[in-house]
């Protein structure tokens, strides 16, 4: 199985998108320290749900180790509070809704296209990814 990990900069409209083989600590671990490597001259603040891998020893030891990342956990239940949930929706409405892919490599693939093309607007990024008008679904 394959996981789509993203994150996006809602000042400037920046992305960084990475396929990663699972949602664990360490899965998790990796896709920040190429968040870190990224943008190696931002303070970082990601913004997360309460899944089990973003919760443990190893993050905490992680977090220690990077002080220029600090990590947000939004509320149970509450999507949102996070900003990137909107993106995910935007691309699941261009990716999956209402298309037929004959299999999950091309639903991977057509993912991949889209947050290539969706990283080249960054005045739409901004526009998903801000706090303004949010509104609880």
């Amino acid at each position: 199985m394959r996981y789509l990990h993203g994150a996006v900069s809602y000042p400037d409209g920046a992305c960084y998108f990475r396929v990663m083989p699972g949602m664990t600590a360490a899965c998790c671990i990796e896709f920040l320290r190429g968040l870190l490597e990224q943008f190696p001259q931002r303070e970082i603040r990601v913004i997360l749900d309460s899944a089990p891998g973003h919760h443990n020893h190893a993050m905490t030891k992680f977090l220690k180790q990077n002080p220029r990342l600090q990590l947000q956990y939004q509320p149970t239940y509450a999507p949102w509070t996070n900003p990137v949930e909107r993106v995910w929706q935007e691309m699941r409405r261009a990716v999956t809704h209402c298309h037929d892919l004959p299999h999950l490599g091309a639903v991977l693939s057509t993912a991949l296209s889209w947050c290539q093309r969706f990283a080249a607007t960054p005045e739409r990024v901004r526009r998903l990814a801000s706090f303004q008008g949010a509104q609880h679904s």
